[in-house]
């Protein structure tokens, strides 16, 4: 096994993208915590279209073949550097919010209605919003985006001999990769990687399994796998923190990655 501490000053991971509203899940995703690693381990994980096996249909990168098998899991840093304790309230990044102008432009020019400007007369709906505008954006919505603030996350990752020096061996730059590591949005980058042979203290995330013991604090729904080729087969699972930080984490923590 092997044991990595990331730490960021912004991440952010989408549960979802709508047009005015982007928000982000409370802590790392399975998801995300398995292209971390693989980006680590100098391993390509997108199948780019024009490649074969991509299906031509989907306007985006999908899901490469041949991933490595592995389990990973996920927990809050439950010490500093310095191996101070941080307490379960503050070992959690924050949700913080940006607003931002998003400016939408007519795809052509729309239908030919009755031009106000000029009575009689018609003209394209998208010539009139231009012309109102007087050389200013004709359509300004608000953008609300979420991104997270002071990320301080543990990984265990649990693989075969080759896989787990392939991530010390990336670790120390003996594969090139694609750009450089970041977390959800490519200018949120990494402000340190540790690697350690033996688990450190964390609150480590398990499954939430049913309604028994009533709801506990910080319970988040993370997705665990991404198809982009047909979003109805993504997966995700209620997690929650455990209340005690402890160096070795919970059988039930580990999740499953079967690879492709």
């Amino acid at each position: 096994m092997l044991w990595l501490r990331i730490e960021a000053p912004f991440a952010t991971f989408r549960t979802f993208t709508a047009g005015w509203y982007r928000p982000t899940a409370t802590f790392l995703t399975p998801s995300a915590a398995y292209g971390l690693v693989m980006n680590f381990a100098g391993i390509e994980t997108r199948l780019r279209e024009g490649e074969d096996g991509h299906n031509g249909k989907t306007p985006a990168s999908l899901t490469a073949k041949g991933l490595p098998s592995l389990k990973l899991a996920i927990g809050a840093a439950g010490e500093d550097r310095r191996g101070q304790t941080i307490p379960f309230e503050e070992a959690f990044p924050r949700v913080q919010t940006t607003y931002q102008q998003l400016h939408n432009y007519p795809v052509g020019k729309g239908n030919k209605v009755d031009d106000p400007d000029a009575p009689g007369e018609k003209a394209y709906q998208g010539d009139i919003a231009a012309r109102r505008a007087q050389g200013n954006k004709s359509n300004i919505t608000p953008v609300r985006r979420e991104f997270l603030s002071d990320l301080r996350a543990v990984i265990g990752i649990d693989a075969e001999i080759a896989v787990l020096d392939r991530v010390r061996r990336g670790l120390a730059g003996e594969f090139p990769r694609y750009g450089v590591p970041f977390l959800g949005d490519n200018n949120f980058l990494l402000d340190r990687v540790e690697l350690f042979n033996a688990p450190k203290p964390a609150y480590w995330f398990v499954p939430v399994a049913g309604a028994g013991g009533g709801p506990r604090p910080r319970t988040v729904r993370l997705t665990i796998a991404i198809d982009r080729a047909d979003l109805s087969r993504t997966t995700s699972q209620l997690f929650a923190p455990e209340a005690e930080a402890n160096a070795t984490p919970p059988v039930e923590s580990w999740t499953p990655f079967a690879g492709t």
